[in-house]
């Protein structure tokens, strides 16, 4: 008798060129974790292969002791994957769950990559319950069905960096649309949890890692709304030091009208301002 709980849950990702089956297993810390055990297919529009793949995971699990493995070490889906964080291989791979119950009936359904939570598997895209007499044909065509839908969603391959534009709504109660960076080290940090920034983004060359520079609007309290050269000069040196170089000029940018660069051995800040009211400045 089995002493992996009802039902069974079996995770496959499909990206990178492949299909990775994975048989989720019950840990004796509770959590639940991948099994070891795997499949690794580039025939992903096989039926006969996919559904005799999922059966196989259903016998492992069926068969699989608690999980005493160290949670700590690499999991099986790294094995299998270029991507060394979670968030990158889940930027770069769809994902199919399938329930098998005690009953014998099955659900296959995909998810939606979350768009508010990094890492997430979301709301489902669609779902196929196939009955206990379903062979691996059934099983691997709904599996290659419900995967169609996120590829007509989001195409075959996931952006990594989908630029829509973000709404904000300035102190004075006007509206602007702003276009994230393009590069992808760029990472949305929203408002910093700042009342003085709009929006802000972060530049971060690994997962995780540190920025290194930044992109937001704001109102530079700082300043105190005040533009003249000799004010931003002296602010920003206290705030960064001196300035080995230091331009102020007046442009045309859009909707700015001053530029401002400054620049020593730990520091490069270039900002455009508009002076929206006599005390409400706006910053990039």
């Amino acid at each position: 008798m089995s002493i992996q709980p009802w039902p069974y849950e079996i995770d496959i990702f499909k990206g990178e060129g492949r299909l990775l089956i994975i048989p989720t297993v019950k840990h004796d810390s509770g959590f639940f974790v991948d099994s070891e055990w795997f499949v690794n297919t580039q025939n992903m529009d096989n039926c006969k292969e996919i559904g005799k793949g999922v059966i196989d995971a259903i016998n492992v699990i069926k068969e699989s002791p608690r999980s005493t493995k160290d949670i700590r070490e690499q999991g099986t889906w790294q094995k299998n994957s270029k991507y060394k964080t979670w968030v990158s291989f889940w930027k770069n791979n769809f994902c199919t769950r399938i329930k098998y119950y005690e009953d014998g009936h099955y659900e296959v359904y995909s998810l939606v990559n979350s768009r508010t939570d990094k890492g997430v598997y979301s709301e489902i895209a669609k779902k196929v319950i196939l009955p206990k007499e379903a062979n691996i044909e059934d099983i691997g065509g709904s599996v290659i069905d419900v995967f169609a839908t996120l590829a007509e969603r989001y195409g075959e391959i996931i952006p990594r960096n989908e630029r829509t534009p973000k709404h904000i709504e300035l102190l004075d109660g006007s509206k602007m649309s702003i276009m994230p960076p393009k590069d992808r080290h760029f990472k949305d940090v929203e408002d910093c949890s700042s009342a003085e920034i709009y929006q802000c983004y972060s530049y971060c060359t690994k997962e995780d890692g540190d920025s290194s520079a930044e992109f937001f609007i704001g109102i530079a309290p700082e300043l105190d709304c005040n533009l003249e050269a000799s004010n931003v000069r002296n602010t920003w040196k206290d705030i960064h030091g001196q300035a080995d170089l230091f331009e102020m000029k007046e442009v045309d940018y859009g909707i700015f009208k001053f530029r401002v660069e400054m620049k020593n051995n730990n520091s490069h800040r270039v900002s455009y301002f508009l002076q929206m009211e006599e005390d409400l400045l706006l910053e990039c």
